[in-house]
């Protein structure tokens, strides 16, 4: 019989402890409509509150585009790293084993003081989680796209049977800028406007006064979800091609902070986006926190539009842009305080309740107002590590049961998927 040394057999039981003490690290990327309410989630399933850092885009890690937290989950030690890109953007990612995704790097919160923001991380690891406004089904990384064949994701069942994903509800607003006469949109105006870009005001209030001043479409890039259900739920196609206009300032940056002026709306340039071609005017914001400040910064007097060589001056009071939010980015953002923007009626129904709890708004959760969708927390879960999926369906319970922006249970009716009729789950009278 071969004989170990007191020394070896130490050595050996350290080398055991260190592996069964290894720190787990689990990459989550998606929603950003959907990231304050996730990061919540995420504090909730330690065992006790997290270290955490995140970038310095916003003032409160809710607000952040990336965070890093370190704790323990269950007693065994896991970082949990996010970075959100939109939905569209977390499904390609997750689906496609090599698509990777930036972070803020691996072991930050032990280097500096907890809870301090940090430079945006730039350290690319591929994401184990997506976060989505929509299904996968309606999404255009699903199955094969462009050329490459993209992963069929799982619905995490969650830690607990039934408490999974769809992980909740997230309902969405269409506004309009601070100073806007139009109180109101329809999902025929809606056609309309996002297929032109730009139409008159008097389509919207019935004046002939308004014949000369002009409405125009702002919005997301296509690999948001936000995006995705606007268009699905107004008719106008959840994957459709679309015209928006990219606000700028006077030395031509994209307008991205409430502080900003905008001096002038051009096309859209054409850009790529994770390897996707997005032609010129079809394209947005990244991110719906950006989106919403560029909603809120106001115009110079005259504002510009510019389409090809044809450039048009307005003055500011006659010219009024609209774009679709995430409840959050809308709320926190545009619609609260002096200055705010207008949140319009969709369809003749006013969802309100700013910065409040929308799980007491029963026009949404008995079916009157219908621009929501389904929350998904998704995997895919042949290549997903044990310990990372034990984590992502604790997350997905969490959400499911406590922290969702609205909770299924709250919830008088469904919808079979993205845009679809809406229907009562209680029994018919």
């Amino acid at each position: 019989m071969k004989l170990y040394s007191k020394l070896t057999l130490s050595l050996l039981a350290l080398i055991s402890a260190a592996t069964l003490n290894a720190q787990t690290k689990v990459y989550i990327t998606g929603s950003t409509a959907y990231r304050a309410a996730t990061t919540t989630a995420i504090q909730n399933i330690f065992d006790s509150p997290p270290t955490f850092a995140f970038s310095n885009n916003s003032s409160s890690v809710g607000g952040a585009n990336q965070a890093i937290f370190n704790g323990n989950i269950g007693g065994n030690p896991y970082q949990i790293s996010t970075s959100w890109s939109g939905s569209e953007a977390g499904i390609q990612t997750v689906a496609d084993a090599t698509q990777n995704v930036n972070y803020i790097a691996d072991g930050t919160v032990g280097s500096i003081s907890p809870g301090t923001s940090v430079a945006a991380g730039t350290e690319a690891h591929h994401p184990d989680v997506a976060m989505s406004d929509t299904f996968q089904s309606t999404s255009q990384f699903n199955g094969t796209f462009n050329g490459v064949t993209y992963a069929s994701l799982t619905e995490s069942p969650g830690s607990v049977a039934g408490h999974g994903s769809p992980v909740g509800i997230v309902p969405f607003k269409w506004c309009a800028n601070n100073g806007a006469t139009i109180t109101s949109v329809t999902s025929q105006m809606l056609r309309t406007l996002y297929s032109a870009g730009k139409i008159p005001l008097a389509l919207f209030t019935g004046a002939s006064a308004d014949e000369t001043k002009p409405v125009i479409a702002l919005g997301r890039n296509p690999d948001s979800g936000t995006r995705l259900t606007a268009f699905a739920e107004s008719g106008i196609g959840a994957l459709a091609t679309v015209r928006q206009f990219q606000p700028q300032d006077s030395a031509g940056a994209l307008v991205k902070a409430t502080t900003s002026t905008i001096t002038k709306f051009v096309v859209w340039p054409a850009e790529t986006i994770n390897g996707v071609g997005v032609s010129a005017f079809n394209s947005g914001y990244s991110s719906g926190g950006d989106l919403s400040k560029a909603m809120r910064a106001v115009t110079s007097d005259p504002v510009s539009v510019t389409i090809g060589a044809t450039t048009t001056t307005y003055t500011a009071a006659n010219l009024t842009r609209i774009a679709y939010l995430g409840t959050g980015d809308a709320d926190s953002n545009l619609l609260a305080g002096a200055g705010a923007g207008v949140e319009l009626s969709y369809n003749g129904v006013t969802l309100g309740n700013v910065g409040g709890d929308y799980n007491t708004v029963t026009a949404l959760t008995e079916g009157k107002y219908t621009f929501w969708g389904f929350e998904h927390l998704l995997y895919n879960s042949s290549t997903i590590a044990a310990a990372v999926q034990t984590a992502a369906d604790k997350l997905a319970t969490q959400l499911h049961d406590t922290d969702a922006v609205v909770k299924l249970s709250n919830m008088k009716v469904t919808r079979a998927t993205d845009g679809a009729k809406v229907t009562a789950t209680y029994a018919a009278p």
